[in-house]
């Protein structure tokens, strides 16, 4: 019995199920710093987190620091975002909704006091472990607020 040539064998991997596998690419990955307390430039940039997980698909991590804490709060006042028609507490709970990650640097928290029992369901507190990691992975888009 005769092989068969390298040539054509290759031919017919190359057109065999398996040999037509195409890698599918991973969704982007985006973290979106936010420390303004400032309800029209944080407002902003949860949709715009929003958006690109509707969007793209992408891998979306808030993460939260200073003054921005006060909107993933269960409790207390949660100023309007106009523009939604919504307070910020919902804008962050649309976030969340949809599968994206929401961090609480854990310096702020401990400077504010807030606890884990204090935040929404989902999100967390998370310590530079977790955080800077994503910072520094040049694969993944940092947007600052």
């Amino acid at each position: 019995m005769k092989s068969l040539p390298l040539g054509i064998f290759l031919l017919i991997l190359a057109w065999s199920p398996a040999g037509n596998v195409v890698a599918e690419e991973a969704p982007p990955q985006v973290v979106v710093m936010l420390s303004t307390d400032d309800p029209q430039v944080a407002g902003m940039a949860l949709h715009m987190a929003w958006g690109m997980k509707r969007m793209t698909n992408a891998e979306i991590t808030v993460i939260l620091g200073a003054g921005s804490l006060r909107f993933a709060l269960k409790e207390g006042d949660s100023p309007m975002f106009p523009p939604k028609k919504k307070n910020m507490r919902a804008v962050m709970q649309d976030v969340l909704d949809q599968g994206s990650k929401v961090y609480v640097c854990s310096m702020c928290a401990f400077a504010q006091q807030i606890k884990q029992e204090q935040l929404l369901d989902g999100v967390t507190i998370e310590t530079g472990g977790v955080i800077m990691p994503l910072l520094a992975d040049p694969k993944i888009k940092v947007l600052s607020f």
